[in-house]
């Protein structure tokens, strides 16, 4: 990619758009600051989120996302379950939390094959990945014209990989000041809250649509 292409209009709007999501709320980004704080195979759990996110915003711009724009049903149906994946998960973490010291539900896990499948499953099983990297990409790129998705997609992958190595590098940096059962419970149930109300609002939001 030239350097004309890297600061083509359409590659600088993906990266602010990226840049954007880097501090959303989701199972994706607490497992990456989890992965950091119990350091538990950070960079394999942020290289497996970053190349799915790759795979993902490859399959919007191809014409996925699109397809969502001409059927709203489907749409709708993602946000709804977006919404349910978000309030489970959060249950989960908040009901894990009274029956260990730590809740393996995040990048917590003691093998490698334990942590990069549930940054899997968080992330090819939740709607709002999909949403966020397949359906809005998809759409955003799209009123770019064909020549320039492709630098819409560049720019948005690159401020995703600020986000997936940032955060687990976060929780590196901050893993010492958590290596009390204690303080991991109190992140658990902060995590917990803070997914529960992000399916609150979502929720609200499809109602107020509705």
């Amino acid at each position: 990619m030239t350097a004309d292409a890297l600061l083509s209009p359409a590659t600088v709007s993906g990266f602010v758009f990226g840049l954007g999501l880097i501090f959303s709320l989701g199972p994706q980004n607490l497992m990456l600051v989890q992965a950091g704080l119990t350091r538990s195979h950070p960079f394999a759990v942020a290289s497996t989120g970053y190349v799915s996110e790759i795979a993902l915003v490859t399959m919007g711009i191809g014409g996925f996302g699109t397809l969502l724009t001409h059927n709203p049903a489907i749409s709708g149906i993602l946000q709804a379950a977006c919404a349910g994946f978000l309030a489970l998960w959060g249950a989960r973490i908040l009901l894990a939390v009274n029956g260990t010291s730590r809740v393996e539900v995040a990048a917590g896990c003691k093998s490698r094959f334990q942590a990069i499948g549930s940054m899997l499953a968080v992330t090819w099983l939740n709607p709002l990945v999909w949403l966020e990297a397949m359906f809005l990409v998809g759409v955003l790129s799209f009123s770019y014209g064909s020549e320039e998705q492709a630098g819409f997609a560049a720019g948005f992958l690159a401020a995703s990989a600020i986000k997936f190595y940032g955060w687990s590098l976060a929780g590196l940096s901050l893993s010492r000041r958590f290596d009390r059962p204690i303080h991991r419970k109190r992140m658990d149930i902060v995590a917990g809250l803070v997914l529960i109300l992000a399916a609150l609002v979502l929720a609200a939001n499809i109602l107020k649509g509705a």
